[in-house]
């Protein structure tokens, strides 16, 4: 449709600006998901037949609470340079959801003071409305990070787009088994590969 080819037009554009006006750096590490697996396991045993709390609720969480601690990563660059935000601003971060006209990035407002369950509930009802083309213009914008997980689709570690006029995003990859070396042993471990893309000006 026009609308579904307008909306894809602004999203490429989007896309193009972002890799000419900035200057993305990409770092990939793994870590350590044996906790983060079994609390997940945690959720889905007690969820009944209600979705189980999800790995982008707690990624969510957790994220925010490093950007309070890692104000600069919330920063935005401007004409006269690098703005850094308040330490008490909201930390609402953007978290990419494919759907039909394109890639969108609802955003969920303060993730750090919701529980989990609340922000399941807040994360589905954005994801939903992204996915019928429903978000409102509020919906859409205010947010100093976003998430963006490729791990349903089996993906390992990828460089993610910034998202204008942001200044870092987060890629997330597959949890994946894998062997684990403890003192001299090899045990089976769970591992997460992280993928952050941030403009190296700021």
């Amino acid at each position: 449709t026009a609308t579904t080819a307008s909306i894809r037009g602004v999203i490429a554009g989007r896309l193009l600006a972002a890799a000419q006006t900035t200057a993305p750096v990409t770092l990939t590490t793994t870590a350590d998901a044996q906790a983060l697996v079994s609390l997940r396991q945690q959720f889905q045993a007690t969820a009944g037949d209600q979705p189980a709390v999800g790995y982008n609720e707690i990624l969510l969480k957790l994220t925010a609470i490093v950007l309070q601690q890692h104000p600069q990563l919330r920063s935005r660059w401007t004409d006269s340079g690098p703005q850094s935000p308040a330490t008490d601003d909201a930390i609402d971060i953007g978290l990419a959801v494919d759907t039909q006209q394109g890639l969108l990035v609802p955003v969920v407002r303060n993730p750090g003071s919701e529980t989990l369950k609340g922000l399941q509930q807040s994360v589905m009802g954005l994801v939903e409305r992204a996915r019928l083309g429903e978000l409102s213009i509020d919906e859409m914008t205010g947010a100093v990070f976003t998430i963006t997980n490729l791990g349903a689709h089996g993906i390992d570690a990828f460089t993610p787009i910034l998202n204008l006029t942001q200044a870092a995003i987060l890629g997330v990859g597959r949890v994946r088994a894998v062997p684990v070396v403890i003192g001299e042993d090899i045990v089976a471990g769970q591992q997460l590969s992280l993928s952050l893309t941030f403009d190296h000006r700021v």
